[in-house]
């Protein structure tokens, strides 16, 4: 009877370790659905198995290439970079869009510069600013960039955008014109260091109907006049219109001041008063008014906000809008040159550019140029020994390439 009852008890016993080192057995080991498959349908298999789920912040929508994302909730990361809101227009989407936020943008909107220009925005810490035209017409561009065209950023793509300057053409590059005895014309694309693409009517000029006397830039377009008018699209070839006393400007035949501002060309005539024309395209010209007593010999130009003229009376006369002019006490032969107007003698008697450097023609043909007003060398010399007709026939626009 004990010996059965013993055999019971470890009977219960051995049942009892069983069935406790089967349970401990079911938790040690993973369920099957959960162990990877080493099997044929195993790729297959672990696509259809479902990711822990995590608190993870919401994600911006992305587009498919070409079409509109949608602008992301105000509790979204903004796709467009930090500073953009829930106002701005939606953004076209690049080919490849990256699913996390764009870094911020390096560009700044275009905005007026307060001294009548407006500045474009920074590209890699550089900007470039679009001036109100100076005297001439001339214009500035940093950065060596092409007429025409200032860089800003597409903050999306990383591409650069063209912003057209009305003005001039597209594709032109700065140069500078001197004009003067047998008709000359010639051009330099380097600040006056390099000369090319001269154009004559007859070698070894004199004073004649051939001398030109004046040039000026606007619009995209030159004119230089003397006893004739002349203009050109590009700065290398010339359309001649005939003297100024057939038809141009009736009481007056010689034209030697010539300037541009604000969509319009500007010509001075001799006389006491002296006479002021205005044109919009250089061509077709009307009386505007008259000037100071210059005599004869009258030039004109604008700079630093100012027409200013002088002729062969030496007494300097300026005006804001070439209609009233008074005279500038204590300059002869006003020149404007390092930022200010100045007796002419003080100028070096020299065409002083923005750049920093002067241009003085010689007689027999050459140019000189100087960087101080001081120490000036010859960087050209004509062979036909036609000279600028003097330092003010000169200007500076844009050219052909």
């Amino acid at each position: 009877m004990m010996l059965r009852a013993r055999d019971a008890w470890v009977g219960a016993s051995w049942l009892q370790l069983l069935i406790l080192g089967s349970a401990c057995a079911k938790i040690g080991t993973p369920e099957s659905s959960d162990a990877p498959d080493s099997g044929p349908n195993a790729q297959s298999d672990a696509g259809e198995r479902q990711t822990p789920q995590m608190n993870l912040p919401p994600q911006p929508v992305l587009a498919p290439a070409g079409s509109v994302a949608p602008m992301p909730s105000t509790s979204s990361p903004s796709v467009g970079g930090p500073g953009q809101t829930s106002g701005m227009a939606p953004r076209s989407r690049p080919s490849a869009p990256d699913a996390s936020p764009s870094p911020e943008p390096t560009s700044k909107p275009v905005m007026d510069d307060g001294a009548g220009g407006t500045v474009a925005p920074e590209v890699n810490g550089e900007s470039f600013r679009e001036p109100d035209s100076g005297a001439g017409g001339s214009r500035s561009w940093d950065a060596g960039k092409p007429a025409g065209e200032s860089e800003s950023r597409n903050h999306d793509a990383g591409a650069p955008a063209l912003a057209m300057d009305p003005e001039v053409p597209a594709g032109y590059v700065k140069g500078i014109i001197g004009v003067g005895y047998g008709g000359l014309r010639i051009v330099s694309r380097d600040d006056g260091l390099t000369w090319s693409d001269r154009s004559y009517a007859a070698p070894d000029g004199g004073d004649d109907v051939d001398l030109l006397r004046a040039v000026a830039y606007g619009k995209g377009r030159w004119i230089a006049t003397g006893w004739k008018l002349m203009i050109s699209d590009d700065g290398v070839n010339w359309d001649d219109l005939g003297m100024l006393n057939e038809g141009i400007f009736d009481d007056n035949a010689i034209i030697e001041g010539l300037a541009y501002h604000d969509g319009y060309f500007y010509a001075a005539g001799d006389g006491s008063p002296s006479r002021i024309y205005r044109s919009s395209d250089g061509v077709e010209w009307e009386s505007y008014g008259e000037g100071g007593d210059t005599v004869k010999h009258t030039g004109l130009t604008y700079r630093d906000g100012l027409f200013v003229s002088y002729g062969d009376s030496e007494t300097s006369y300026q005006s804001p809008d070439a209609l009233h002019w008074t005279q500038m006490s204590g300059l002869v032969s006003a020149t404007y040159c390092e930022g200010e107007f100045k007796n002419f003698s003080d100028c070096a008697e020299a065409a002083w550019f923005d750049a920093g450097f002067y241009l003085y023609p010689e007689w027999g043909g050459q140019i000189r140029r100087s960087t101080n007003g001081r120490d000036f060398e010859t960087v050209y010399e004509d062979d036909q020994q036609n000279t600028w007709y003097r330092a003010r026939a000169v200007a500076e626009g844009y050219v052909a390439p």
